[in-house]
């Protein structure tokens, strides 16, 4: 499985799911100090720097896209400009990328202010993308960390893909799959051509 990594800071997710078994494809961080840590750690990965610029014309397609959005908008301390706000807004680009790119796998981190200030439209935005989304929120402490830092965890399925995965069985196609005798390779592929 491949990941790509947005808002990729000095690659949090991108060690976590290598030492998952995953491989990392592309990381997108805006900050030069980051980008140099990630060009350290994984120096043949490609990186980019704005994720304004970046989309299905320069992303290699992935399994996964991971990465938690800005969330200066969003959290308490923060204006509560929320996902209208200059840097949070930047979800809409994340929703894009998604869009352009469909991984067959999303993973989404940010503040558990996000449940009262952008949850709604951030599930809207994956659903409108062909995604099926599940959420909670999950202290550091749940997986060992000496301190609480809640954090909302989102983790999304292309709907496509899953209806496909579910009319499988054992590899064999079931009578009546809307995706005929493509593979899972065939038909991501189509899906990353087709318009979304």
């Amino acid at each position: 499985m491949t990941v790509g990594s947005l808002f990729a800071g000095i690659g949090g997710f991108d060690l976590g799911f290598e030492r998952a078994g995953y491989r990392v494809r592309w990381q997108v961080e805006i900050n030069a100090y980051c980008r140099a840590v990630l060009r350290k750690h994984w120096p043949g990965v490609r990186r980019y720097g704005d994720v304004r610029r970046v989309g299905r014309h320069n992303l290699e397609p992935v399994d996964v896209i991971c990465g938690g959005f800005p969330c200066q908008d969003i959290s308490i301390a923060g204006a509560g400009a929320g996902l209208d706000g200059a840097r949070s807004g930047l979800w809409r680009e994340y929703a894009r990328i998604i869009r352009e790119v469909r991984p067959r796998y999303v993973v989404v981190e940010n503040v558990p202010a996000l449940l009262s200030r952008g949850l709604g439209t951030v599930l809207a935005d994956l659903a409108a993308c062909g995604y099926d989304a599940e959420w909670d929120c999950l202290p550091a402490a749940a997986v060992g960390a000496p301190h609480r830092r809640d954090r909302v965890w989102i983790v999304a399925c292309d709907s496509r893909q899953a209806l496909a995965d579910a009319m499988c069985v054992g590899g064999q196609q079931i009578a009546g799959s809307p995706y005929g005798d493509e593979s899972p390779d065939e038909r991501r592929a189509a899906a990353q051509r087709s318009p979304a």
